[in-house]
């Protein structure tokens, strides 16, 4: 196991940042309070593109996908990250907007985002017992 370094921490600080600025904020404060369940066509009734809320979902979604990408090129320490976000908490709620898109022909969107929620789910299987790991529908 490699421990983190403080090179490690500055770029969780960084990220940490990003996620407490006001854009990201708001689009947290959008998805807590205004996302429900239902599928992507419901979601595009209330939220078409280039809405507010559409561009909320984009602001969640691009930050963890660079996260993602920052992740797949061990770029972010795992034990740093997860310890300080549950991802799957935003992956899930996004999770059948996502899973729309892909429907309409976009199979790559959220690719990264999602690598990075599913490695959390091993990450926590790992670290703090299988059964603290969720059960969710894309989880295979």
């Amino acid at each position: 196991m490699v421990v983190p370094t403080f090179q490690d921490a500055e770029i969780i600080l960084r990220l940490y940042d990003q996620f407490e600025s006001e854009r990201i904020r708001a689009a947290r404060r959008w998805l807590s309070q205004e996302v429900t369940d239902g599928t992507y066509e419901q979601f595009l009734e209330r939220f078409p593109v280039g809405s507010d809320g559409y561009m909320n979902f984009q602001t969640l979604y691009g930050f963890f996908e660079m996260v993602g990408v920052l992740f797949k090129n061990r770029l972010v320490h795992p034990d740093l990250l997860f310890d300080m976000w549950y991802i799957n908490g935003i992956f899930s709620k996004l999770y059948p907007i996502i899973a729309g898109i892909r429907e309409g022909g976009d199979v790559h969107v959220a690719e990264n985002f999602e690598s990075l929620a599913l490695a959390e789910l091993e990450w926590i299987g790992r670290v703090k017992g299988t059964e603290y790991v969720p059960n969710l529908p894309y989880a295979k």
